[in-house]
C-alpha cells in the first residue's frame, strides 16, 4: 500500500475511534514523513468533530423533546 494510501486508511480508523495504539504510532511516523498532507487530516479532523458535534446536540434535542412531551401527557 502506498504512504499516503496507509495515512488515510490509519486517518479514517483514528476519526472513526477503531484505531489501535500501534496503528496511532504508525499514523504519527508517516506524518512525520510526510508534512505535506498534515493540513488536509487537520481540517478533515476539525470537520469531522463539528459534525459529530451537530449530531449530538441534534439528539440531545429531539430527546429533550420527547421527554418534554411525556411530562406534558403525565400534567394533563
Amino acid at each position: 500500500m502506498r504512504t499516503k494510501d496507509r495515512i488515510w486508511a490509519l486517518v479514517a480508523k483514528r476519526l472513526a475511534k477503531e484505531a489501535t495504539i500501534t496503528e496511532l504510532q504508525e499514523l504519527n511516523k508517516l506524518l512525520k514523513k510526510s508534512a505535506s498532507i498534515d493540513w488536509q487530516i487537520k481540517i478533515i479532523a476539525d470537520w469531522w468533530k463539528e459534525d459529530i458535534q451537530e449530531e449530538i446536540a441534534e439528539k440531545e434535542t429531539r430527546l429533550f423533546q420527547k421527554i418534554k412531551g411525556k411530562i406534558k401527557v403525565n400534567e394533563d
